[in-house]
């Protein structure tokens, strides 16, 4: 029996400066190595941007989540679910995240992290979309 076996990669970070250089000879890497789709992961608004375009580039290979991380929670204003939300119309975008509680590091004060998970839960439960969360050393609250 010949089972086929999809290789999806659902948490690539190519929206990030790292990728900047070699972006594009690593997503054809990964695809050589067998993987056929990738989820890039928004960290920011700006970064889910990115990802969104990045993804339309690779249209039903690559794929893309709007939203912000744990670390990232303190740059957050008035205007960031509206923005989430208006990336989550593009087909594009599967999910709402990277969203969750980082309590290791505290890059952005805990009041700010748990504020806007729970603004970024509400809207995924508004638009009825998948969540992709983070959670580290924040288990209870998270």
């Amino acid at each position: 029996m010949n089972e086929s076996h999809d290789i999806i990669d659902i948490g690539v970070n190519l929206a990030h400066r790292s990728f900047r250089a070699d972006r594009k000879q690593v997503i054809e890497r990964a695809f050589a190595a067998g993987v056929q789709r990738m989820v890039i992961t928004g960290t920011s608004v700006v970064g889910s941007q990115e990802g969104m375009r990045i993804a339309g580039e690779y249209p039903g290979q690559l794929f893309a989540t709007a939203g912000v991380h744990p670390h990232d929670s303190r740059n957050c204003t008035e205007t960031t679910i509206s923005e989430l939300r208006h990336l989550a119309t593009h087909k594009e975008v599967v999910a709402i995240g990277e969203c969750g509680l980082d309590f290791n590091r505290d890059f952005s004060p805990r009041p700010q992290q748990e504020k806007w998970f729970e603004a970024q839960v509400a809207l995924a439960e508004e638009l009825q979309m998948p969540l992709f969360l983070h959670e580290r050393d924040a288990h209870q609250r998270f």
